[in-house]
């Protein structure tokens, strides 16, 4: 094609990731991560300094199809805009790539044998239950139509509905058999830590070994004030309707690993056995980071674990990066620049595509950028308040 070159994906991520750690206002280094995805997802690349339309209106598809009618329905003004349909599936798969179109097919893994300190699964899993120590139950949470988020009238379930992964951001050894004697040193008092303080489901140590804290039928204090949305559903403090899984790890910057392969593989079954015995969609695993928000100050990224190079391919899940979160399009939460330098250009991409979704409907009602966002803010606080009142809302201090 005329005026066209293609770069490698690898080399132009590195090129459009360094490029955009120059550029200071992290609004304009979102926009230029915007118009450089191309480079990034292998497609070609404009020698023009302006994105093609044909871009641009895929990066839209992909926003309105994850996030178009969440938004509570407001009256339109005078100026008669309106909400753009749905868009067609082969816009959006040529934005965020064929995996996350693909049928979703929930494992088959079952239950083989039980003792009192162990379980074993039909895919290898080996859960370790010497450590589990219960919590809260769950009894009933809510959950929120995309169509019409009504604080006052949510859905009630009672089985867990996601999976978010998080980091232990604990002291780390050297991964060699010199450091043996230290790393299980330092994996038992982590493992000492986080059943103290309830803090996940679920911890996958450096050996990849899987150990149950808390009970999956109890509330782990993992997520707190968080959101995230699948197709139908939006769901808020997801301490209560999502399971946590931690790699006792730390969060790297960049394309370094922050899993080593025996977690990767740990991860990958734990994760089929948990959605084939609750139906887990994976719409619904998630990132630490990507649900993580704070009231105080309507940010997102509270949290940074998992910001950037979570293995969700690896793991057998789409790359839910590419979803825009939420918190930002349902609710309008911003970001610092402290969160964009932390992100990688997987986690970018969703970002700019949600600010774009919360342009795009403040447009079709015809009022600012500004006063529309204040209207989403005022909905989740709206929401917040009903949760408390219900008693069902949990704090994000008490989170690891």
């Amino acid at each position: 094609m005329h005026g066209v070159r293609l770069i490698p994906r690898n080399l132009a991520g590195k090129f459009v990731e360094s490029r955009a750690g120059q550029i200071q206002d992290p609004v304009q280094r979102l926009r230029y991560l915007q118009s450089s995805l191309g480079s990034v997802t292998g497609q070609p690349v404009l020698h023009a300094s302006r994105p093609s339309h044909p871009r641009r209106l895929a990066m839209l598809a992909l926003v309105l199809l994850f996030g178009g009618f969440l938004i509570p329905k407001y009256k339109a003004s005078s100026s008669g805009i309106k909400a753009s349909p749905p868009p067609p599936l082969a816009h959006v798969a040529a934005a965020a790539g064929t995996d996350l179109l693909s049928p979703d097919v929930i494992p088959n893994v079952w239950l083989v044998d039980q003792t009192h300190d162990f379980e074993t699964y039909s895919n290898g899993l080996r859960v370790d239950d010497r450590y589990v120590k219960a919590n809260q139950k769950r009894i009933f949470y809510p959950v929120y139509q995309r169509a019409a988020i009504d604080a006052a009238q949510p859905e009630w379930r009672s089985e867990p509905a996601g999976i978010v992964y998080h980091t232990t951001e604990s002291d780390q050894a050297r991964f060699t058999a010199d450091e043996n004697a230290r790393l299980k040193r330092i994996g038992k008092a982590v493992i000492g830590v986080v059943q103290q303080n309830h803090s996940y489901h679920f911890l996958i140590d450096r050996f990849g070994q899987v150990f149950r804290i808390v009970p999956e039928g109890d509330i782990a204090n993992h997520a707190g004030y968080s959101v995230w949305a699948d197709g139908n559903s939006i769901f808020v403090n997801l301490n209560n309707s999502f399971l946590g899984i931690a790699f006792e790890t730390q969060t790297q910057l960049g394309d370094l690993p922050s899993a080593n392969p025996a977690q990767v593989h740990a991860a990958r079954i734990l994760t089929e056995m948990l959605r084939a015995k609750y139906h887990i969609p994976r719409s619904n695993c998630v990132t630490h980071a990507q649900v993580s928000v704070n009231p105080d100050n309507m940010l997102v990224g509270y949290h940074t674990d998992w910001a950037g190079n979570f293995p969700f391919r690896e793991i057998g899940l789409a790359d839910n990066y590419a979803v825009p979160p939420p918190s930002i399009y349902a609710f309008g939460f911003g970001y610092d620049p402290t969160f964009v330098h932390h992100t990688g250009v997987r986690l970018w991409q969703g970002l700019a595509l949600a600010e774009d979704q919360m342009q795009t409907q403040a447009a079709a009602r015809g009022i600012p950028v500004s006063r529309y966002r204040a209207i989403l803010q005022k909905k989740y606080k709206e929401v917040l308040a009903a949760l408390r009142a219900a008693g069902v809302a949990s704090d994000n201090r008490h989170e690891t």
